[in-house]
């Protein structure tokens, strides 16, 4: 008889155990499923970039001849577009940093009528020896020129109108998300005494996305696994 109750007493406290080990179990699936949610939430708030539309000509590094090679591999730069535009895929703003430039010439980057920089330093320096930004709306071509005072120079190198493209070298890093616009001043890019360095003026590109409200598909998702949830514990009860 002892025998007996303590098997089931045993049995009962076995039952016991299981019930009340339901609820963590439950809890680390909605925590996962939250921990899901929140991954898909930020993936759709941050998927916000610069397009380089497709047409170019694409190179890896090293390019010869370019002064801050060493400056923009250990940033992680290592590839280079030319030959295209570039543009945005969301609403956002666009500040641009001159942070470097090796040319005989007087050479600017100028964004509208009121934005204008001038290249006046071969130093590298990342954070900028001048800047400014721009507001830009999703699928918008950026705004800018390099212009030279070299009458022989790819003069200008229109993003918007897509003029003289081939001057425009658009390199990208695994590093960062930020792009480096690479002038090369040079109108025939080859040939004895030319060069194509794309080094004669350098401006990072900065894109900063502006706040949206999240989909309603994401407010959807969140209130039927809600419910859901509710649900399932009420039959359990």
């Amino acid at each position: 008889m002892n025998n007996r109750l303590t098997i089931l007493r045993s049995e009962n406290m076995s039952s016991v155990t299981t019930e009340r080990a339901e609820p963590s179990v439950k809890t680390r699936r909605f925590t996962a499923v939250c921990a899901g949610m929140v991954t898909l939430i930020a993936s759709l708030s941050a998927n916000a970039a610069f397009v380089i539309e497709a047409g170019g000509s694409t190179q890896s590094f090293p390019i010869p001849g370019n002064d801050f090679e060493s400056n923009l591999g250990g940033k992680g730069f290592n590839q280079m577009t030319t030959g295209t535009q570039l543009s945005v895929d969301m609403s956002g703003s666009v500040t641009f940093y001159y942070i470097a430039a090796e040319s005989a010439y007087e050479n600017s980057f100028n964004s509208g009528s009121s934005n204008t920089m001038t290249e006046n330093n071969d130093t590298f320096n990342w954070d900028g020896w001048d800047s400014f930004s721009i507001n830009v709306a999703a699928g918008d071509m950026l705004d800018f020129i390099f212009t030279s005072d070299n009458a022989s120079a790819l003069t200008p190198v229109d993003n918007t109108g897509s003029v003289n493209l081939v001057g425009l070298g658009i390199m990208e890093s695994t590093d960062t998300s930020d792009l480096v616009l690479a002038y090369n001043d040079n109108y025939l890019l080859t040939g004895p005494g030319m060069d194509a360095d794309y080094d004669d003026m350098l401006v990072r590109a900065e894109f900063i996305p502006t706040a949206v409200p999240l989909p309603a598909a994401v407010w959807l998702f969140g209130s039927g696994l809600i419910g859901l949830i509710g649900m399932a514990r009420r039959r359990k009860q």
